[in-house]
């Protein structure tokens, strides 16, 4: 048996590609099986930087709630390194260091009842959120899971919703602004956004949420959570930005004073009252590279 190790976090270590699962036209899940400690010990909400030799770089978002041999990463085809990604094979192997950063606080969520947000790509790490919570059940109160998309087609984790639309123990609603056509999946749709979607839900000031998706959408979800009462306080943010190093010294993710890849990527919405751009931003910058 190999022994485990954990690895600097200067240094990547080596991951070998497991599983290729594809999820949409241009989203691929990628699994990859892990010795390192550190990795194994990821929280929901944390990142791992992805280094592939010969081409570079790029922070991903571990998407999988119960890390242990194996971890998970949703990726989307979009540069150098992500387009080698998709040109390997199972048994290859990469370099992944981390995880990195602060992810949601699960231990203040506990006994707590709960909202998770998701919009487009922002479903693969509050996935790592709602299976963490799924698998500890008994230690949370309410839950209700709220996934918005363009298009039905763009339904990431498909096979994954139908079982948890079944569940008896949390309220799951899919929204999509087209959901016509012979892309629609067997599941229940409701034709709107994700703001539509807060207003439906029965959710009270004691609640906490959980929200990623692309900027854009967070003014618009968070004037609705407000609405509904939700104070700052309560509201966690997972932030894209566009992050190298993963540990603070280049500086490519500072906004308003903090650097995103250690004191993020979640934050609590009262920490950022003071940096408009963070919730007001009309253009999504890409995570990845």
């Amino acid at each position: 048996m190999n022994q485990l190790r954990t690895i600097s976090p200067f240094v990547a270590s080596k991951a070998i590609l497991r599983s290729i699962i594809p999820m949409t036209e241009d989203n691929t899940l990628f699994e990859f099986t892990v010795e390192d400690d550190a990795l194994r010990a990821c929280r929901p909400g944390q990142f791992v930087q992805l280094w592939i030799p010969g081409v570079g770089e790029c922070p991903i978002s571990v998407c999988s709630g119960r890390v242990g041999d194996t971890i998970q990463l949703t990726i989307r085809k979009a540069g150098r390194v992500t387009g080698a990604l998709f040109g390997m094979a199972e048994g290859d192997w990469v370099g992944l260091r981390g995880p990195f950063g602060h992810g949601f606080p699960v231990d203040r969520f506990s006994g707590k009842d709960l909202c998770l947000v998701a919009g487009g790509l922002g479903a693969a790490p509050i996935r790592s959120l709602w299976q963490y919570i799924i698998d500890r059940r008994e230690s949370f109160g309410k839950l209700i899971l709220i996934y918005g998309m363009r298009h039905s087609k763009h339904l990431l984790f498909r096979q994954e919703f139908q079982q948890l639309l079944r569940r008896k123990d949390m309220q799951v609603y899919l929204a999509a602004e087209d959901v016509v056509g012979p892309d629609l999946p067997p599941l229940e749709f409701q034709l709107g956004r994700v703001t539509d979607m807060i207003a439906l839900t029965e959710v009270h000031p004691e609640f906490e949420v959980a929200l990623c998706g692309p900027p854009i959408m967070y003014k618009y979800a968070v004037d609705g959570l407000r609405m509904k009462g939700i104070p700052d306080s309560n509201i966690w943010l997972s932030l894209e930005r566009h992050m190298k190093c993963g540990i603070g010294k280049c500086g490519h993710c500072f906004v308003g004073g903090k650097f995103t890849c250690k004191e993020g990527p979640v934050f609590q919405l009262s920490e950022l009252n003071t940096i408009p751009e963070v919730i007001e931003c009309g253009s999504p910058r890409c995570q990845y590279d």
